[in-house]
């Protein structure tokens, strides 16, 4: 499509030297000819920056002056792209490989109805090609994340990872970037709730297809055989963002139904953690809730301009989540996670 909508690639990296060159090349050889390639750096402290500019002059390069996190680094590029006319943005985690059709596939599925806002691809394991990680990501009423890996439950996606996902420039400029508060985690969720609200559709292809360098991912862990990798420090970003999108995105009498409920399971929760012996995995989920509410006034604020642009009631969005406490299900699954010091 040489006169195809204008798309913007968007790469946040930090500090990812080892996996910009399979990233960055993937993207220059897309099929589709109508885009450009923007990296937008986070202050990496490793020779990230040097290697793009000597290895891919063409690609656009926006230092950061600090760490800014996913939410706030793909904000600052996405203005950059809108600023440029962009027609699309296309966000690539920076330990990706890219089909070399991945564009032009997720754009021909974009462009076949004026409702659809989001598109995402089917996630491969870069390692094991074979093995799928996820098409597409289903919650639960808590807004806990569940990975789809079966074709038959694609009806059912409630968002697409920002790890890969296209996004009309028309959806950003009527509902909003991402959430700068969650500096990363729950943002992908948050954006693609609010443009359901909106009524965009969120699509997943399964034609489209990119390489993801860690395993399955699983709420925010990484699966390694029988079990999986979070940190304490994860597992607080991930309960303050995921509190934070259940007060904005709901409508009052769910938030009333849901937020105190999910806060007494968080509770419940840390009294578990203190009896296995992680009292900092039980601290961080105690600071994620006063954490929100600190900021509560920002956070209805922020409701109130979600719930002004909601065309698409609860029940319709509610009947697409599972059923049940996730949280619980992954848990009896695979067992309690171990935890990294990052």
């Amino acid at each position: 499509m040489i006169n195809g909508p204008l798309v913007f690639a968007i790469v946040v990296n930090y500090n990812g030297i080892n996996y910009l060159k399979t990233c960055l090349s993937s993207l220059e050889q897309q099929s589709y000819q109508n885009y450009k390639i923007i990296v937008f750096d986070n202050a990496s402290t490793d020779t990230s920056v040097e290697f793009i500019q000597s290895n891919f002059p063409r690609i656009k390069v926006i230092q950061g002056k600090k760490n800014f996190g996913f939410a706030e680094g793909n904000n600052l590029a996405i203005k950059f792209a809108l600023d440029n006319k962009a027609n699309y943005v296309l966000l690539v985690n920076n330990d990706t490989k890219t089909d070399k059709d991945l564009i032009e596939k997720l754009i021909l599925i974009a462009e076949s109805n004026d409702s659809v806002g989001v598109v995402g691809p089917e996630i491969f394991d870069l390692k094991n090609t074979g093995a799928i990680q996820e098409m597409g990501v289903s919650i639960d009423r808590f807004g806990y994340p569940f990975a789809i890996k079966n074709k038959n439950s694609i009806s059912n996606v409630f968002f697409v990872s920002g790890c890969a996902m296209l996004i009309k420039s028309e959806l950003i400029i009527r509902i909003g970037l991402f959430d700068e508060k969650y500096f990363m985690f729950a943002e992908d969720l948050d954006f693609c709730w609010r443009a359901q609200l909106a009524g965009y559709k969120i699509i997943l292809n399964e034609n489209a297809k990119i390489y993801h360098a860690s395993g399955g991912t699983i709420s925010g862990g990484v699966i390694k055989t029988s079990s999986y990798k979070t940190s304490a420090k994860r597992v607080f970003l991930r309960e303050r963002n995921t509190i934070r999108t259940l007060i904005k995105n709901y409508n009052f009498s769910n938030l009333i139904k849901f937020v105190p409920f999910y806060v007494t399971l968080l509770f419940s929760e840390t009294i578990f953690w203190l009896f296995v012996l992680k009292p900092e995995t039980s601290k961080n989920i105690i600071k994620a809730i006063f954490w929100n509410l600190k900021i509560l006034p920002d956070t209805f604020k922020q409701r109130t301009t979600v719930q002004n642009l909601r065309r698409i009631k609860d029940d319709e969005l509610i009947a697409k989540m599972l059923s049940g406490y996730c949280k619980l299900s992954v848990f009896r699954a695979v067992g309690l996670p171990s935890f990294t010091r990052n």
